[in-house]
This record gives C-alpha cells, structure tokens and sequence, in this order.
C-alpha cells in the first residue's frame, strides 16, 4: 500500500502516506525497538508530508532518530558517524555519503524509483523495500474497480445521470460478462501477481507480461508472456491493460504510441505503476482517435499533474492523485524495525525485501 494522506503528500510523485491510526479500534501497540541497539541511530530523509507522523511514530518505538534536514545540518546535525539505518524517500543527493557507517537504506514504499538511479547513494549496502500483503490487496481491489469501471461503462453512465437522462443503451442493451473482457497485467510482483490472481479468481480471461520468464506454474490459470518478442503478442490480445511494473530504464516509457497501436481497438489502459512508464502524449492521441475506450490513471510524470494537463478534463481519462494502495505507517514500521535488527546483528533481510541494485527492483 490506511487511513488517509495529504494532498500535498500525494501530489508530489511518492507513495501515498497514511497517518497513524486514530481511533481505538485502529490504534495498535507501537512495536519496539531492541534496547540492546539503542546506541545506533537512524536516519529519516523523506519527503512525504506526513513526515512528522513518521518521525513521532518512529521515536515512540524507541529509535534514536535524525529528521532531515533539522538533524542533519551543521552545527550540532554535522556528525552522522552513529547512523547506521536510513528511512529514506527521495532523500537529497549526497546527504546518505556523510553517513560512514550505514549498513542499510529503507525505502518508505514498495518502489524504489526515487532512489536506485541517485548516483550518490552508496551501493555497497542493502537497499531495502516495504511489502505488505494488505498493500496488494489495497492495489487489486482498485485495479478491479477499475476494469469493472470500463467493462460496465460506469463513466458513461454518470454523464447520462448528469443530464438526468434514462439511458439503458450506454452498454447497447448487452453486459458484457468477466468471461468476455481479456485483462492483461504488466508486472507479475508482489502488485502485480496479487492483482491477477484476483482477477482471474473472478472469472475474467487474465494473462500476464513480464521483462524476463516467471517460474512455471508460479501462477495457475493465468497466461503468461515476457521478453520483447513476445510483447506484442500479448498485447493483441488485450482489451483492458493493467501496468504494474517496476520503472526501472528498460521499462521507462514502455506505454507508448507503438504498444498502444497494438491494442484492440476499444481497449482500456489503466497505470498504477509509475507515470514514468506512460507516454502521456501517446495515449491522448490513441483517446482522441477513438482506438482506446479509457484510461484509469493513478501515477504521472511530473505529479502533482499540472493544472494544464489535458489529462483531468479528458472525457475519456479518470484521474486519481497516487492513491491506489497506501503505505500504512504501523505496519510498515514494524518491518522496518524487524529489518534494522537483522542488519544490525548481522543477518539478512528476508531476500524479498533485499531491491537488486542493478535491476532496479
């Protein structure tokens, strides 16, 4: 992946942040840190809005903790010699350098986009992630609505109840069933696999693309493409698109007029992934042709999304401001802290945290 987030927060191309729980059912107890690393400190550079939430849920775990930029700078911020754990979000270029002891860097999210291309982070040292299952929950659930959003024509739908019209042909008189609408997913992750198999579970036709071959029988029911020669062919045959890959510089842009043109005429996008992945201008273009019926678009490049962007008066586009599955800061913590103890006695991390650095994911 919650609560709720900031505007601010959301808008300015990071994970989605919720605050920490607030009512007594919610609240749960703070987990803590072990006493015995009490002499390590930890760093926190993000930024997300809802930093100060972090921070204080943070240091009410019993971290010893530095917030950028109030901690950090000269002259009592100057000496990070004792920070060993960093919780980081597109933290400054450099700042992780005046670090010399570090032994691992969290990221605050699942992705890792806003740091694995920072020349300036030191990459002998782990470059962790956050997966929680009620995370990919939160992205099936939303992705479902979506396709559910362009199989039943619900915008069209909504037009009509503006006008205060009765209007039962917006689907031509005919529903068209699970079994009809083909949904493929890009990105077979923790995201995206989640998101398949709960499509798929629901009766729709759901295959699958990734960059490179997925384990056999990894995912029963669910047919399964990779590698460019085998792209279009998996587009062909799609008529709602669902990315959920990882950004990384082999799949920047990968969304373009060239994989559009390859889509059914009629087909849908949906991109909760990174905006990065999507060339904008690209699927204007194939919205205003007529060759694309929709597009659900969560993630963009730059967010916030300007205020002239075409894109949130489109007829044909629904846009959400990078909400789709938040990071819940109780949850989150709590592995964070499990993963600093393993590092700072000297285990791994569970490998599916551990980011490969020359992947990107």
């Amino acid at each position: 992946m919650t609560t709720s987030a900031s505007a601010a927060g959301v808008a300015a191309g990071r994970p989605a942040v919720a605050a920490a729980a607030s009512t007594p059912e919610q609240q749960q107890a703070v987990p803590q840190a072990n006493p015995a690393l009490a002499h390590s400190e930890v760093l926190l550079a993000t930024t997300f809005d809802s930093r100060d939430s972090w921070a204080a849920y943070l240091r009410s775990a019993g971290l010893r903790l530095r917030v950028h930029p109030e901690d950090t700078q000269a002259p009592a911020g100057a000496d990070l010699s004792r920070v060993e754990f960093a919780i980081c979000w597109n933290p400054p270029a450099v700042l992780l350098q005046r670090c010399p002891n570090l032994k691992a860097i969290q990221s605050m999210g699942a992705g890792v986009d806003s740091m694995i291309g920072e020349p300036s982070l030191p990459r002998h040292v782990p470059l962790l992630r956050v997966i929680d299952p009620l995370m990919s929950e939160r992205m099936a659930t939303w992705v479902l609505w979506g396709v559910i959003n362009c199989q039943r024509k619900c915008d069209a739908y909504m037009v009509a109840q503006r006008a205060a019209r009765w209007d039962k042909g917006v689907e031509n008189f005919r529903n068209v069933d699970n079994r009809e609408l083909r949904v493929g997913v890009m990105g077979l992750g923790v995201m995206g696999g989640a998101t398949a198999d709960t499509l798929l579970k629901l009766g729709y036709p759901v295959s699958a693309w990734t960059r490179t071959p997925r384990p056999a029988g990894e995912h029963p029911g669910i047919a399964c493409y990779s590698g460019e020669e085998q792209l279009q062919q998996f587009v062909q045959q799609t008529d709602v698109l669902v990315c959920l890959l990882p950004l990384t510089d082999a799949t920047r842009g990968i969304v373009s007029a060239r994989l559009l043109r390859w889509l059914p005429r009629g087909a849908a996008v949906i991109n909760a992934a990174r905006g990065g992945h999507l060339v904008e201008e690209d699927l204007l273009a194939a919205l205003d042709s007529g060759h694309l019926s929709a597009a659900v678009l969560d993630v963009f490049s730059p967010e916030p999304l300007p205020r002239e962007s075409r894109l949130w008066a489109h007829p044909r586009v629904r846009v959400f401001p990078h909400v789709s599955s938040m990071t819940n800061i109780e949850s989150a913590a709590a592995q964070m802290l499990a993963n600093r103890e393993a590092v700072l006695t000297g285990r791994s991390p569970p490998k599916e945290l551990v980011v490969d650095w020359e992947a990107g994911y």
